[in-house]
């Protein structure tokens, strides 16, 4: 009795609470209306958390730190569609820091490293079907034995060939990477590092001669350049990001493990692009819950 005589003491307090019946009713309809319609969210100028996704072999046969199964990667991509995540591009992530484009609310993006066939001939169809993207990072050297040994169709060991990198890049769920074209050994090199005896010259030499040497078979072959590179073995330094940046890459693929904080107009992240590998030992529960992801 002592609120509602309280209320209705003064016009003032009257006015207040049908302000306030109001407003909530306002936020009620709009809760309502955005639960019960199909409404994306983008991003707009926000800060946006990017998890990427590093994947390697699709195989039936066997399953390891670097290989998963068909199924599972499909129980993966449907695990991230059925919580409202959708994939975009490497290069989407580009134009997003260079202030070009919006990110939806809930950016997931996939690579595949080292090019793999079994990549064409297991996961494409399955990305085809649930419409997701994926950068798919090729070694230049795997992929000229590919097509000039005719050695091309095992997805046990094969990688793509110039002509499935093509089509890859057509597709519209796909686009291509620069993983180097031989520098993805442990020796004499670990990776793309300097080796002691080197000075930056000649190691700046080195690196630019073999990065361009893929970036001239990606042109030449498949009708394209690209300006994402993923660090093999994911050793990378001040000095190389310098002599990579200068060739033109704009985006740069680690192997740390981290979420990405993006933000619109700001390129410095890119820098330094984190990634989980998902390895095939455990289960996609298990690995989205390492991953932090719901």
């Amino acid at each position: 009795m002592f609120v509602s005589h309280f209320f209705q003491k003064t016009t003032k307090n009257r006015i207040m609470k049908k302000i306030c019946v109001l407003l909530l009713t306002i936020l009620l309809l709009l809760g309502f209306a955005l639960s019960h319609q199909n409404i994306v969210v983008r991003a707009d100028s926000e800060i946006v958390d990017v998890p990427i996704i590093m994947y390697h072999s699709i195989l039936k046969s066997r399953s390891g730190q670097y290989i998963i199964s068909p199924d599972k990667l499909k129980e993966d991509l449907l695990w991230l569609k059925n919580h409202g995540y959708e994939s975009v591009f490497v290069s989407d992530l580009i134009d997003f820091c260079e202030g070009k484009k919006d990110l939806p609310q809930k950016p997931v993006v996939i690579t595949f490293d080292d090019g793999h066939y079994n990549n064409y001939y297991y996961a494409k169809p399955i990305f085809e079907e649930l419409k997701f993207k994926a950068t798919i990072n090729i070694v230049g050297t795997y992929s000229e034995f590919s097509t000039t040994s005719g050695d091309f169709d095992n997805p046990n060991y094969s990688h793509l060939t110039w002509g499935e990198i093509k089509a890859l890049q057509q597709n519209e769920f796909f686009e291509i990477g620069n993983h180097t074209y031989n520098m993805h050994n442990l020796k004499p090199r670990y990776g793309i590092g300097k080796k002691t005896e080197e000075d930056f010259e000649t190691y700046k030499e080195n690196l630019t001669k073999d990065v361009t040497k893929l970036e001239n078979c990606f042109k030449d072959k498949c009708g394209f350049t690209t300006k994402i590179f993923a660090y093999p073995f994911g050793k990378y330094s001040e000095e190389s990001y310098e002599i990579l940046s200068g060739l033109g890459f704009k985006a740069f693929l680690t192997c740390n493990e981290g979420i990405n904080h993006l933000k619109k107009g700001d390129e410095s992240k890119l820098k330094t692009l984190y990634r989980y590998n998902r390895s095939g030992l455990i289960s996609t529960e298990e690995f989205f819950k390492h991953v932090g992801l719901k």
